[in-house]
């Protein structure tokens, strides 16, 4: 019951008035939305709760039964414990209201909170009680890192959209001179002379650079409205990673390479397949495309869940691999490449890395040059429908 009001001469009041007046205070206290508690100051220092209401146990799940007469270190968990103990110690030396904000960590879960304590003395002076209040601010809390994290990644899709024009505009800027260049160039030459031949030859090449940087327009205009879109579905890795093998398979075998893959069959994670699919694609035949002539390549995709719910995926070769000191603000660029002795449109890397973080997903690699590459992309525990687990 919460402490009572200083009541009126003993021979004016009966237990039966107490009792009923302890009955009402119960019911005000029980009736406020925020936790509402009152903690005794006894003479050591210790702070014992005497009053817990019933939002204390709603916001904690600690039954109120189970905190009245226990003494605050055994009800409040650290970090917070250090913490109130100091604000506690604070407010009865300076006589006045402290308050604070705090995160705790309940059966209920993790509550942040808005407490606010203040001293009750007695007829001596002495501070003899803390009564103190606190307002659950979790979810307000959550909305505010909902949309502090819906900024951020406005802020990185408007980045990354200046940076996809830029770079389209300059990829369509060269091959459209050229194929003006050679048209007009073709008005002035003799049909039948060599000339004519390899004018023509040269505006063949220029558009069919200009219809290849269209198609990736389409493709990643494409992935930002499959993004929009995207609702995960139970996908098996395993058979995913197979079906991408599948497709890759003669060049597989044409370089003497072996693919080893360790994803257990049963492994089911909430996904796209096609972003799977992609993943999977584009890695292995970056492996391919980028292997060593120094040894035979091998590439092992592996896939590991932990019991709190996150998965981790590894691709790694023996191949060629690159300076990451050099590369690694651009390795998931738009039209970068490292390797100039091979064949590459640029744009592989940043599928993946789109696609893993469409999923919820993060990406990181690890390269040495002529000793490999391996990326590794991490999935945190699912926190709603739209993550893996």
């Amino acid at each position: 019951m919460p402490p009572s009001a200083k009541p009126a001469p003993e021979s004016t009041l009966t237990y039966a008035d107490l009792a009923k007046r302890e009955h009402q205070l119960s019911v005000i206290f029980n009736t406020i939305a925020d936790v509402t508690f009152v903690l005794s100051v006894e003479p050591d220092g210790r702070y014992r709760f005497i009053f817990a209401n019933k939002a204390f146990e709603k916001a904690t799940g600690v039954p109120v039964d189970k905190v009245v007469g226990r003494e605050v270190r055994e009800v409040i968990p650290e970090p917070s414990l250090s913490l109130v103990l100091t604000k506690y110690q604070e407010a009865a030396t300076t006589r006045e209201r402290v308050v604070w904000q705090e995160v705790s960590d309940y059966p209920t879960g993790r509550v942040t909170g808005e407490v606010s304590v203040a001293p009750v003395f007695d007829e001596a002076g002495r501070c003899s009680q803390l009564v103190g209040v606190v307002h659950d601010l979790t979810k307000e809390k959550h909305a505010e890192e909902q949309q502090r994290l819906l900024t951020e990644r406005l802020m990185q899709q408007n980045s990354d959209l200046q940076q996809f024009a830029y770079i389209v505009s300059h990829n369509l800027r060269a091959p459209l001179a050229n194929a003006l260049g050679f048209t007009d160039l073709l008005t002035r030459l003799d049909k039948d002379s060599e000339a004519y031949d390899t004018s023509v030859q040269h505006l063949r090449t220029s558009l069919q650079q200009l219809d290849q940087v269209m198609t990736d327009v389409n493709d990643i205009l494409s992935l930002r409205d499959t993004q929009a879109g995207y609702r995960p579905e139970p996908v098996a890795l395993a058979a995913v990673c197979q079906l991408a093998l599948e497709g890759l398979q003669e060049a597989l075998q044409a370089c003497g390479g072996h693919l080893h893959n360790a994803i257990t069959e049963g492994l089911r994670v909430a996904g796209s397949r096609a972003y799977f699919h992609s993943i999977f694609y584009n890695l292995i035949s970056n492996a391919i495309k980028y292997r060593s002539d120094a040894r035979p390549l091998q590439i092992d995709v592996a896939a590991s869940e932990v019991p709190d719910g996150s998965l981790t995926i590894t691709v790694r070769d023996n191949g060629s691999g690159f300076d990451l000191e050099k590369a690694s603000p651009h390795v998931f660029q738009l039209y970068r490449r490292f390797h100039s002795a091979a064949v590459g449109r640029g744009i592989g890397l940043f599928l993946v890395k789109a696609h893993v973080e469409a999923m919820g997903g993060h990406i990181s690699v690890r390269s040495q040059v002529n000793v490999g590459t391996e990326f590794t992309i991490h999935f945190k525990p699912a926190a709603d429908e739209n993550l893996p687990h």
